[in-house]
């Protein structure tokens, strides 16, 4: 056994990984819908003009109904009935509402890319006569791999700490964008509600045409309440014009009886 001697090795390792943070918000919009369909029928014209004038006197008692532009409207769940004075036509209105709301997503994605080289030595020590096997050779392959994992092991950890400040700056900068990309987010709801209240309108249109045919005669049944009593109204005074005392008006269960006796 001679004195030992020493190999140094230098190993290099080179290191490349991708980063990426993103932040997501979510806008949301809502948008009130509307729709009504209307439909005008003659009908003061086709009651004779005592008749018309009775009709049109009771309107003005029934509290029920309110006067506006010229005309008596009365309110009702999901619609309007209008008697115009100048035309004496029924004006049938039948409205549907909905709310529709939309939601939009918006992502901001920062992203980079890391790379490094790290390098490392290591030593170590072998016989000119292998002495207990520690040739030259053997003493190369560990000084090489001692020195690589170093390498790689430094490599690791400067990627890792530089992905961690470089990710780390990423969030600063999109905190900096949350309140423009939450515009952008309600924006685009906003723009999707917008987009599905006008395709839902259509949508109430149609059902709005069907409804108002369908209740029809609930719309005019109101009506139809005012005229009796108009009709009421005008036969006991043409009864008491005609000096008849005992008149007995009966208004159950819906029908209009009205009895009185005249001499001829």
């Amino acid at each position: 056994m001679c004195n030992p001697r020493r190999v140094r090795i230098r190993a290099s390792s080179r290191l490349t990984r991708m980063w990426q943070e993103e932040v997501r918000r979510t806008g949301r919009a809502s948008a009130e819908v509307a729709a009504e369909a209307t439909l005008r029928e003659e009908f003061g014209t086709l009651l004779g003009a005592p008749a018309r004038r009775a009709f049109e006197a009771a309107l003005g008692a029934d509290t029920r109904w309110t006067w506006q532009d010229d005309a008596y409207r009365l309110d009702l769940d999901g619609g309007t009935v209008v008697y115009h004075l100048d035309t004496g036509e029924i004006e049938m209105t039948a409205r549907l509402s909905d709310i529709v709301t939309a939601e939009a997503e918006v992502t901001r994605t920062l992203q980079g890319t890391v790379e490094v080289n790290a390098t490392a030595e290591h030593t170590e020590k072998y016989y000119d006569d292998s002495w207990a096997g520690l040739s030259k050779s053997v003493a190369e392959r560990s000084a090489r791999a001692q020195a690589q994992k170093r390498a790689d092991r430094d490599a690791a950890e400067q990627v890792a700490r530089r992905e961690e400040q470089e990710r780390l700056a990423g969030r600063r900068r999109l905190a900096g964008q949350r309140d423009e990309i939450d515009a952008e987010a309600h924006a685009e709801a906003e723009r999707r509600a917008a987009a599905a209240a006008e395709l839902r309108r259509g949508e109430l249109e149609r059902d709005a045409e069907t409804r108002l045919a369908q209740t029809r005669t609930d719309l005019l049944r109101p009506v139809h309440e005012v005229l009796a009593v108009a009709y009421r109204d005008a036969i006991v005074e043409y009864a008491r014009r005609h000096g008849v005392q005992d008149i007995q008006v009966d208004e159950t269960g819906g029908t209009l009886n009205i009895q009185f006796e005249m001499e001829a």
